[in-house]
């Protein structure tokens, strides 16, 4: 098994249409829509490395030190730490920094998925609860940190799941056309008995069907669950199409794709068979920083969603792509590529939103409030931490 972290990134790396998508239109003019806080909890007196809210209740949130694989419980109301423990080495239970972002259950339990360890259940206090295998030898792509779920807690005939992306990319396979037209790209992965099973194939009309081969990241799925809908929503890392499902208990069929016209985002057409490897992240040599949608997150009557553009200003970037960048172009580059997030209604329509400033860019949606940490003031080493939550204000 190989582990790519890709560590030294944590805070800079966060075209072709077909004729059978609908296209959705950018309505900048109809719609003010901005992030108003309502609340928020101090968390004080914290020595860790790398603090990253990950997820929360009506009694607690829960916090991560990813390095160190440490997890923080505290008290919503007024930040008091309530839990704290720490599973590395043989302990049972042990996980990695390729941990995901958690998911708190309905019932209170903390679910991790590390794709080296597996899946494993906690109660609050740490007590190891369950444990799987992973669903297969995988490949870790690590990447900046941030707040965004990447997982999601099902309920499949009374029985628990945990929905999750596939990153298992088996390297010593040829990278072909034909495995992307029969790779699925989904995992459900039963909480009680550990059984795997994937789904999702890629839908007729993507551009992953092509012929072309791409970068892992580029096909990475962002999606959303609504059980009580019957739905699942779908986009591809770097095709901006909303692909609409009937959810159907995990055997989702097909509904509708609407391209997504979001400013700025320059998809890649692909590469020829050959000119990249199985397990690559991205293109270095040629498209270093892709356009990626990084979040889809459900709010009322749509979604917020988060993506990143290739630098825009394109001699700095072919500089820097032939190694002759500044250290001014670099940061150029960096601030160029800050993810950004927009309101995309259910017909994918897009609409601006005045967020404030976050830490690590990024948020998350906790019983229908979106969470976010406050950004430490620059070169100040931080101790307390600050999570809000508000709720969009659409005028």
């Amino acid at each position: 098994m190989k582990l790519l972290l890709i560590i030294s990134a944590l805070l800079l790396i966060f075209s072709c249409s077909n004729s059978r998508i609908e296209e959705g239109e950018n309505n900048d003019d109809t719609k003010t829509i901005s992030l108003i806080a309502e609340d928020s909890t101090v968390v004080k007196d914290v020595l860790a490395s790398t603090f990253i809210f990950q997820d929360g209740d009506r009694e607690h949130l829960v916090f991560r030190d990813a390095p160190a694989s440490t997890i923080y419980v505290v008290d919503r109301e007024n930040g008091d730490l309530v839990n704290k423990w720490t599973k590395t080495g043989d302990v049972p239970g042990a996980f990695s920094m390729a941990a995901r972002n958690l998911d708190i259950s309905d019932s209170g339990e903390i679910v991790i998925l590390d794709i080296d360890q597996g899946l494993r259940v906690f109660a609050k206090d740490g007590e190891l609860l369950s444990r799987a295998n992973p669903v297969a030898s995988q490949w870790s792509f690590g990447g900046a940190f941030n707040l965004f779920r990447v997982n999601e807690l099902v309920k499949i005939e009374s029985q628990s799941f945990i929905l999750y992306s596939l990153d298992k990319l088996e390297a010593e396979r040829e990278y072909t056309a034909e495995y992307l037209q029969n790779r699925k790209n989904l995992v459900l992965t039963n909480l009680q008995t550990g059984e795997h099973r994937l789904i999702l194939p890629f839908p007729e009309g993507s551009k992953f069907l092509s012929g072309k081969v791409f970068p892992f990241e580029d096909f990475r799925p962002r999606f959303v669950v609504n059980e009580k809908a019957n739905k699942l929503y779908v986009v591809f890392q770097n095709e901006p199409v909303l692909y609409t499902y009937a959810w159907n208990d995990g055997e989702p069929k097909l509904e509708s794709s609407k391209r997504i016209e979001l400013p700025g985002f320059e998809e890649n057409e692909g590469w020829e068979v050959g000119q990249i490897q199985m397990a690559q992240i991205t293109d270095q040599t040629t498209e270093p920083f892709p356009a990626r949608i990084q979040a889809l997150e459900a709010v009322e009557n749509g979604f917020l969603l988060s993506y990143s553009t290739r630098p825009t200003d394109k001699d700095n970037y072919t500089r820097y792509k032939n190694k002759e960048a500044t250290a001014d172009g670099f940061k150029q580059i960096i601030a160029e590529t800050r993810p950004k997030t927009v309101y995309l209604d259910l017909e994918a329509n897009v609409f601006p939103v005045d967020f404030p400033s976050m830490h690590y860019e990024s948020f998350q949606i906790i019983e229908g409030k979106v969470h976010w940490m406050r950004k430490p003031d620059p070169g100040e080493e931080a101790e307390e931490f600050t999570v809000y939550w508000g709720k969009l204000r659409i005028e």
